[in-house]
């Protein structure tokens, strides 16, 4: 891990305030540095800063592995600092909207759907959408797709639940119980029905569900999954759909609503106005643009050609891109990005 330069920043700030030269030139010995000889006559601060960058400029960067020793002898203060650093949250820092690793999740592209969420979903009003449906019968990260919602969320304050369908068999009384469970709400008020109800007969569910919007706790993004898998009845999908078409007519000030394999048609007058994505896996050119932009902040950055010819390789080991050939070249990105960030090149 490469510390970018507001975090050497913060920390050696940090450790002028809560730490001491002896310290700091004890854990320094820990990872084979004489501090004295590295920095003679400085401040504690310039020691830290000079001790960081030092760490920082080897190959591979050797700073976590400072941090990670000096967090054991350092206070609570100082060491909330150092674990918050060691803990990446997204990169590039700064706008969560243009994240492209997430912990140390790639999130690769998906321009669309970052826009949508921005523009309809981050300070919702009572004109904005309540409702996103992602498209594609292609493997293309539609369930991805929870991995930012989830990112995004925490950034903006609402409480992220996603419900899984596959190998659920729910009927749409079950669905309906679920969500209530996941909201907070009282599931013995879900009313009783039979099995499979049709649409048609939705809208006793739908009616109790609109009756406890109002007393939300909290605000929430509710993310349903997994719509498109083949072990998901079509009932189902009526109550997933029907549930949205809910949340979008009442437009709740704490209910937000996601569709992943929605692929069913849906009511364009009824819904016109809500936000819809068709997730598409990346193409060599995209991948390309996340190495090179992970690379950035890191001893060796690669160049436009280097970032091709490495995402072009990568690409040729999957001639058929099926879900399995999509999750093995996520975990190859990912294990790549980390590498690049230290100022390692594959």
């Amino acid at each position: 891990m490469y510390l970018d330069g507001i975090q050497i920043g913060e920390l050696s700030s940090k450790i002028n305030a809560e730490s001491s030269v002896e310290a700091l030139t004890l854990a320094a010995s820990y990872v084979g540095i004489d501090l004295d000889k590295l920095a003679p006559g400085l401040n504690l601060k310039d020691k830290a800063f000079t001790l960081l960058n030092e760490l920082n400029s080897q190959t591979p960067p050797r700073g976590v592995e400072f941090l990670e020793r000096y967090r054991l002898a350092v206070n609570a203060a100082l060491r909330a600092t150092v674990d918050r650093i060691l803990t990446p949250s997204y990169y590039p820092p700064g706008d969560p909207h243009e994240a492209i690793v997430l912990g140390r999740t790639a999130f690769i592209a998906r321009s669309e759907l970052r826009k949508l969420l921005r523009r309809e979903f981050a300070v919702p009003n009572a004109l904005t959408t309540r409702v996103l449906i992602v498209r594609g019968n292609e493997p293309g990260g539609k369930s991805y797709s929870w991995q930012f919602l989830r990112h995004l969320a925490y950034a903006y304050g609402p409480q992220p639940q996603s419900l899984y369908l596959k190998d659920t068999a729910y009927t749409p009384r079950q669905f309906f119980q679920q969500v209530y469970r996941l909201l907070g709400l009282d599931e013995n008020k879900v009313p009783s029905l039979p099995d499979n109800p049709q649409l048609a007969k939705m809208s006793f569910l739908v009616n109790a569900f609109k009756g406890e919007l109002p007393g939300l706790a909290r605000r929430y993004w509710l993310v349903v999954d997994e719509l498109n898998d083949p072990g998901v009845e079509k009932p189902v999908r009526e109550a997933a759909y029907a549930l949205a078409s809910a949340v979008e007519d009442v437009r709740p000030e704490k209910l937000s609503v996601f569709l992943l394999g929605y692929n069913d048609q849906y009511d364009e007058a009824q819904l016109r106005q809500i936000a819809l994505d068709d997730a598409e896996f990346p193409s060599v050119e995209l991948v390309a643009a996340h190495l090179k932009t992970v690379s950035e902040n890191s001893p060796k950055p690669l160049t436009d050609d280097r970032a091709k010819e490495i995402s072009t390789v990568l690409f040729s080991k999957y001639p058929r891109i099926d879900k399995e050939a999509m999750n093995k070249i996520t975990r190859e990105v990912e294990r790549m990005s980390e590498k690049l960030s230290q100022g390692l090149q594959p």
